[in-house]
């Protein structure tokens, strides 16, 4: 289950900011030429910046109009463009032209020496060049880091930093967390959090619906499955009212829903247990099953016989 949650986590972030190539072998450096592609994203008002670096290099990161100086408007017409992203990392300019609602053209990065030193000094590390420009393209920034030193986390290193950054995980988002009690045991959590969109809320209507207090990883684990206070809620109307963080772990991932469990109270099993459920619902019982096992004169068949009559019937 962990290793679901991580590679989920991963997913969410590429979502954010893809980056592609293989960087250890083949660094991105000041003399790699930089291209870059900028369309309208469907529907959101924003721009889809896609940088080449390289022949084997390209990142495609989401950017707002504000955050480039354009207006989205710019791309309706041919002609020049020029636009920067001026960021604590360093600053990226880029120069082309607009045709067919499309620009492209090149761009030059500027590492900013003063951020670099700042990271070193702090013990995170001296970002190379690709470092440079990927925080750049993400938005790490100073108020970052020391947010994450004031709620006591350990030092990130770059690639965490580059994660949380690209996560938008913000000083307001991990002082809100420690403040609510619900402070993540370290920065994977702390970036599965900001992946799963885990905040004081959810965390407080968790608690609320009968739960109690969650480690982070029960959260973690608890919302990468979709696990809503109403579905607790509606658990709790069918029966099953006295679950912990693993029953239901165990129920919503193989998708035992409060119908299911009415439905099998009312073929005459209304007190099964939630390991119970998972028997059934890992092979696949269902009230039919009940039905054919009295047809043949099991006429009370018990919640292990009904497992074994469906295991066998496959």
């Amino acid at each position: 289950m962990r290793r679901k949650i991580i590679a989920f986590a991963s997913l969410a972030l590429l979502a954010t900011t893809a980056i592609a190539g293989d960087r250890a072998r083949d660094p991105v450096n000041a003399s790699t030429p930089i291209g870059f592609k900028l369309q309208l994203e469907a529907g959101r008002g924003r721009f889809q910046l896609s940088l080449t670096m390289g022949e084997r290099h390209n990142m495609n990161t989401s950017v707002s109009g504000s955050q480039i100086g354009l207006d989205t408007q710019v791309l309706e017409g041919n002609g020049p463009l020029r636009f920067a992203i001026d960021r604590e990392p360093g600053r990226l300019d880029c120069t082309g032209a607009t045709e067919r609602k499309v620009a492209t053209g090149s761009c030059s990065f500027t590492p900013d020496a003063e951020f670099a030193g700042y990271l070193a000094n702090r013990g995170i590390g001296r970002p190379s060049f690709q470092e440079s420009l990927d925080l750049a393209l993400v938005g790490a920034n100073k108020e970052l880091v020391e947010a994450l030193a004031r709620a006591d986390y350990p030092k990130p290193t770059i690639d965490e930093l580059m994660a949380l950054s690209a996560l938008q995980v913000s000083p307001a988002y991990i002082a809100e967390l420690s403040r609510a009690g619900f402070r993540p045991d370290n920065l994977d959590d702390l970036t599965a959090f900001a992946a799963l969109r885990i905040d004081a809320d959810y965390a407080g209507r968790m608690l609320r619906a009968g739960l109690g207090k969650l480690k982070a990883e029960e959260l973690i684990q608890l919302k990468a499955l979709d696990v809503s206070p109403e579905y607790l809620s509606g658990m709790a109307n069918a029966g099953l009212d006295k679950l912990s963080a693993d029953d239901v772990t165990q129920l919503k991932a193989l998708n035992v829903t409060p119908a299911y469990v009415r439905e099998m109270a009312a073929i005459g099993y209304p007190n099964l247990q939630a390991e119970q459920l998972v028997a059934f619902k890992a092979v696949g019982v269902t009230a039919e099953d009940v039905r054919r096992a009295r047809k043949i004169g099991i006429t009370d068949p018990t919640p292990d016989q009904l497992v074994q009559i469906r295991v066998l019937k496959h």
